[in-house]
Order: structure tokens, then C-alpha cells, then sequence
């Protein structure tokens, strides 16, 4: 048990909890804007429409990978608090990254589909 945190855990344990308070900020607007407006029905027009504006586009590219890497980090915590050996803990630590890395690049392009489409 006598093991020292390395810089990238520190690194980890902030951008969790920043993360956290951005998904907490983003969780609390979702339910404003979706579930407490006036407009109850939500379709495709709706959505193309508000991302025709400029905040809800930086909203969006902020809260995707925030909501990824909150997500794989987290996963990637509890799998190290089982202390797996060093080749699997470098083999899913890769596959986390890589997913984390590739379904931010998708919600990218979706995101920029809906605008250039808008």
C-alpha cells in the first residue's frame, strides 16, 4: 500500500473534479432549457435550431469530451483500485483513451453537421 502518486494521478483526481462541477453546471442547464420551458415537444427542428447559435455549438464542444473523459476517467479509477498488472492496466488505460479520443471526434463532426446543415 506504501504507493506514491505520480503527476498524472494528481492530474487526473483535478480534471475529475472539474469536470464534475462543468457537468453538474451542464446538467442543471439540460433540465432548464429541455424539461422546465414552455416548449415540451422536442424534435429535429428544435435542435437544429438552437444549435444555429454560437453558445449552445461552445456548449456542446465543452461538455463532450468533459462528459467523456469525466466518464472514462472515473471507469479507469475503479479498474486501478484493483491494482490489474502492468501490461493490463497499460492495455485498458490505451482502449479507454482511444474511445474517450474517438467518440469526442465523433460528437465533433455530429455537432458540425447540425451546424453547417442549420
Amino acid at each position: 500500500m506504501n504507493q506514491k502518486p505520480g503527476k498524472g494521478s494528481a492530474y487526473g483526481w483535478l480534471l475529475q473534479r472539474i469536470t464534475g462541477i462543468f457537468l453538474a453546471f451542464f446538467l442543471i442547464l439540460h433540465f432548464q432549457v429541455l424539461h422546465f420551458t414552455a416548449r415540451w415537444k422536442i424534435d429535429f427542428d428544435l435542435v437544429t435550431q438552437r444549435l444555429e447559435s454560437t453558445g449552445w455549438v461552445i456548449f456542446y464542444l465543452i461538455f463532450v469530451p468533459a462528459g467523456f473523459f469525466h466518464a472514462f476517467n472515473g471507469a479507469w479509477q475503479v479498474i486501478h483500485d484493483y491494482r490489474p498488472k502492468s501490461r493490463t492496466q497499460k492495455a485498458v488505460k490505451s482502449l479507454l483513451w482511444i474511445l474517450g479520443i474517438a467518440l469526442s471526434a465523433y460528437g465533433y463532426y455530429l455537432i458540425v453537421t447540425f451546424t453547417k446543415g442549420a
